[in-house]
């Protein structure tokens, strides 16, 4: 019998700046950006252009969990 895949993930907060989401997934915020400028991070939209860029971090999940099952089938 298959079970479905089933997980919980805690995630602190809804939004990162780099800095604590390279803490917090263990790469680099050099990475983080060049990931960014190619369209693979997804960031919160500005209001303001010199406000600080968040990574939004539920998206990011999101992303990885269909990821995951988009390979496990």
């Amino acid at each position: 019998m298959n079970n479905p895949l089933s997980f919980q993930v805690v995630i602190p907060v809804p939004f990162m700046t780099y800095k604590e989401y390279s803490k917090f997934s263990g790469i680099t915020i050099r990475t983080l950006k060049s990931w960014q400028q190619q369209g693979k991070l997804i960031i919160k939209k500005k209001d303001k252009p010199r406000e600080t860029p968040l990574v939004n971090v539920i998206a990011m999940q999101e992303l990885a969990t269909r990821e995951a099952l988009s390979y496990l089938g």
